[in-house]
């Protein structure tokens, strides 16, 4: 299965985050903050990858923060990988691609919401 929607949309995400600080976590982004938005996507992205045959993530925290931001971005960016890695290796079907091309339009829209949200664009 092509990924490349998926692999551009996180990109794109984790540019946004990848400029917050810890304390832009508790940004407001509609009804929620950054930090819950930034999880709800990475357990849509595990939830899947491990229904398309994914293995177990690696431990969060395994290594340190950037020094600049706050690495916030790295298990949303591990948990895209492990999703496209299982897309790539497995035929999904109908139900898989709907839901993965849902979650591409959600970290689309997540994106922009979190750009606005931190003052970036």
């Amino acid at each position: 299965m092509d990924t490349s929607d998926l692999d551009r949309a996180a990109g794109e995400y984790a540019a946004v985050l990848s400029e917050a600080a810890e304390a832009d976590l508790a940004t407001p982004v509609g009804d929620r903050t950054v930090g819950d938005l930034t999880d709800q996507l990475t357990a849509r992205a595990s939830a899947l990858g491990a229904a398309l045959g994914a293995g177990q993530p690696p431990l969060d925290g395994a290594a340190p923060l950037d020094a600049y931001g706050g690495g916030f971005e790295r298990p949303f960016r591990r948990a895209v990988r492990r999703l496209a890695s299982a897309a790539a290796g497995a035929s999904p079907d109908e139900a898989a691609r709907a839901e993965i091309a849902a979650l591409v339009r959600a970290v689309d829209d997540g994106a922009i919401a979190v750009s606005r949200a931190l003052g970036l664009g």
